[in-house]
């Protein structure tokens, strides 16, 4: 593998595309999945457009105001369930997190990644791994379930998906 196999970060889009497809293909194989380059476009333009405001179960849909670079939709029957990838050229530090984190708290995904073929800062890896701070991977809290976190992981340009060696919280994949 070439040092930096990604020119920018569009460039990885396709790839990291490909791969949420096929991962939210499988894990929900009764369901229609969709999944889109959503960077340049305000995420609820693009559920508008696209006409996959019905799954929501409100309209606060309206207010996401945020460019996610890849988002999978899963429409289920009546209910359409986000999927969000934010994707990063450079080593992935807690400002990158904080990003994806703010796109979170205001859309509530199912799943959220964190993508750098650099992969992981050392100070983001120490925070989670050394002193055990998975609270700040945490964007959601439902009831009786276990929070919602990101995963933050290196993405490897070879095998075209996240390297489960490298990912935080470990065991994420």
């Amino acid at each position: 593998m070439s040092k930096r196999p990604y020119s920018s970060e569009t460039a990885m889009y396709s790839d990291v595309a490909a791969w949420l497809r096929e991962r939210l293909t499988i894990r929900f194989p009764s369901a229609s999945v969709q999944v889109a380059d959503t960077h340049n476009v305000r995420l609820n333009e693009y559920i508008s457009r696209h006409s996959l405001h019905t799954g929501f179960a409100d309209s606060s849909w309206q207010t996401f105001e945020i460019q996610v670079d890849v988002t999978g939709f899963v429409v289920d029957g009546k209910e359409t369930r986000l999927h969000f990838v934010e994707c990063k050229l450079a080593t992935l530090s807690l400002a990158h997190l904080s990003q994806l984190l703010g796109y979170c708290r205001v859309a509530l995904p199912s799943d959220a990644w964190l993508l750098s073929p650099a992969g992981v800062g050392s100070a983001l890896k120490s925070l989670v791994n050394a002193y055990a701070r998975h609270d700040v991977l945490e964007y959601d809290w439902p009831k009786r379930q276990k929070p919602k976190r990101v995963a933050v992981a290196r993405w490897d340009a070879d095998s075209r998906s996240p390297d489960p060696a490298e990912t935080l919280p470990p065991g994420a994949w």
